[in-house]
């Protein structure tokens, strides 16, 4: 047994072991699995940030009856590998029928390069975990306008052509949640979060594209 988890550890190591890891101050990861037993709906996983916690909700509601929802939600970018320990562990315990994949506003020491190699491995898991399931990509939604942060929006800009690209050759179906909120600075209570009229027009998007991909 020892010997087995040593020999793991070894092979995980060399993916890891050239990328210098960014951590922000404040570290988190929230999950949340409604109806844990019940196995009568299919189950949707929503894969995100605090983004995601956002519109949790109201997607939820939007699938009532339809599905029953899951959520992990983290601080974690797809180049840390803190994120796949977390990933592997949503995917272990669960069958999921769709997962809406949103992540691309944290991480921003790293390169899009080290985005591209994370985020292509994150969808190369969940493939191997959940490969029955219909993937949705997200792309990221910008940082508001009239923000001194927002600087960082052709990062985002490029984050998410590197999604698009990788919604193709994975099969994906993009949800675009960028376009939805771009030019709108009124939708903004800080440069990253959105107010409640936003996060319900994020959720319902969220909702339908979820229930379109339930009904294929």
């Amino acid at each position: 047994m020892i010997k087995m988890l040593i020999l793991s550890v070894v092979m995980v190591l060399p993916i890891w072991a050239e990328t210098t890891i960014h951590r922000e101050g404040t570290e988190w990861c929230d999950i949340w699995i409604a109806k844990a037993t019940d196995k009568k709906l299919p189950r949707v996983m929503l894969v995100g940030d605090s983004i995601t916690k956002g519109y949790f909700k109201v997607a939820e509601k939007q699938l009532q009856g339809k599905a029953s929802c899951a959520r992990f939600a983290t601080s974690a970018c797809v180049s840390d590998p803190a994120f796949f320990a977390q990933l592997d562990a949503m995917f272990s315990h669960y069958q999921y029928a769709v997962i809406h994949f949103n992540n691309g506003l944290h991480g921003m020491g790293y390169s899009e390069d080290e985005y591209r190699e994370g985020y292509e491995k994150a969808l190369q898991l969940i493939r191997k975990k959940a490969p029955k399931a219909k993937l949705i990509l997200a792309l990221s939604t910008p940082l508001q306008s009239t923000s001194n942060q927002n600087k960082l929006n052709s990062r985002i800009d490029d984050r998410n052509r590197i999604v698009q690209e990788l919604a193709q050759k994975y099969g994906a179906t993009i949800n675009d949640l960028y376009g939805i909120s771009k030019g709108h600075p009124e939708y903004y209570k800080d440069p990253y979060h959105f107010k409640p009229g936003a996060i319900d027009l994020q959720g319902k998007r969220v909702g339908e594209t979820v229930k379109k991909a339930l009904s294929q």
